[in-house]
């Protein structure tokens, strides 16, 4: 077998949205060529082709561990075990040193922060990583960013983002989805009590600060009607007897969701993608969405969506008051959006 690999660097893809590109990326590797990934001691990856080559690299999250992998350690590996390099892929926004330097390089860059114009407290414990990501962590993707890097993103205004704040070729820059999964509008298989009674309100989102629960903390404190939000929150995050944290559900689960409950609110003002929005959408179901390019790009042409300010209560209070039980939309029909498929033709014509 040929020491000629294509090299893809993903050990800080552990968990979250992030270890999910690195499942939709391993699933959907090409047969054509031999890939080498590197991947974190934390992650189980059993079911691969069999020209893939798994390597499980010691957590390399911290910035020491990984800024001396990216520059010297993932290069020694490779000199270490006579691998030749002929094209190198880093799933995690930033670039790495490999020799020789000539070869195609590729970066899925999948972190939005630095292009919101918010500015962050670094004193404030909630705020502090968030300003890490706008203020320092550019200094590392530019580290490594080479003029002629391909950048792949997942919305367009991420590609106009990307271009503005590091000055790189338009050209360069593609737009690819991730990998989305029609609702299945027979599914039933959620076990949360919803009172058909009231207004039932649902937000999947992780519990971090940009993903701005308290707005609808502080929207439902004036809502009169009988309503109930549910969040995909560890129970006792929130005390609020108008809001019931259920913990993380299936994906099974939350599409049902989707399908039982009246409205999904979210206000989350930062998001790379927002995937929710778009399976709320292609379930049919009504939504109030953070007035910000991420939500418009997402759900354009879908009529079942309200656009509000992400940092007005009093504003989602009284839509959420005046939302109406039992409304379905048209489901979003999603045009055949670049996905893996044609990523990976991408990488492919600068690999032969």
């Amino acid at each position: 077998m040929s020491n000629d690999y294509i090299i893809v660097n993903a050990t800080a893809l552990d968990s979250s949205g992030a270890l999910n590109i690195l499942k939709q990326f391993i699933a959907n590797t090409p047969t054509w060529g031999q890939w080498l990934i590197f991947v974190s001691n934390k992650v189980d990856i059993t079911e691969y082709n069999g020209n893939i080559r798994i390597e499980h690299i010691a957590r390399v999250k911290s910035v020491c561990k990984r800024l001396w992998w990216d520059l010297m350690g993932l290069n020694h590996w490779l000199k270490c075990h006579q691998i030749n390099p002929v094209a190198c892929i880093s799933l995690q926004n930033t670039g790495f040193r490999v020799t020789p330097r000539h070869i195609p390089f590729f970066i899925y860059y999948h972190q939005s922060i630095p292009f919101y114009d918010f500015k962050w407290n670094p004193f404030k414990r909630e705020q502090r990583v968030l300003w890490l990501y706008k203020n320092i962590y550019p200094i590392f993707i530019k580290l490594f960013l080479k003029k002629d890097t391909h950048i792949f993103v997942q919305l367009n205004y991420i590609k106009e983002g990307f271009k503005k704040r590091f000055h790189h070729n338009e050209s360069l820059i593609s737009v690819f989805s991730p990998t989305i999964l029609a609702p299945n509008p027979n599914n039933n298989s959620v076990n949360v009590h919803l009172d058909a009674g009231q207004l039932n309100l649902f937000y999947p989102a992780t519990y971090f600060f940009y993903k701005n629960h308290y707005l609808l903390q502080t929207a439902v404190k004036s809502i009169v009607r009988p309503m109930r939000l549910f969040c995909t929150i560890d129970q006792g995050v929130i005390q609020d007897n108008k809001i019931e944290c259920v913990g993380k559900l299936t994906y099974s689960a939350v599409v049902s969701m989707y399908q039982q409950c009246d409205l999904l609110v979210y206000p989350s003002f930062i998001e790379t993608f927002g995937l929710p929005l778009l399976e709320a959408a292609m379930a049919g179901m009504p939504i109030i969405a953070a007035d910000l390019p991420y939500a418009h790009e997402v759900l354009a042409g879908y009529d079942g969506v309200l656009y509000l300010p992400f940092n007005d209560p009093t504003a989602w209070a009284k839509a959420i008051e005046n939302a109406q039980k039992g409304v379905r939309y048209t489901p979003l029909q999603i045009n055949q959006r670049p996905s893996w498929e044609e990523l990976f033709q991408y990488i492919h014509k600068f690999t032969t």
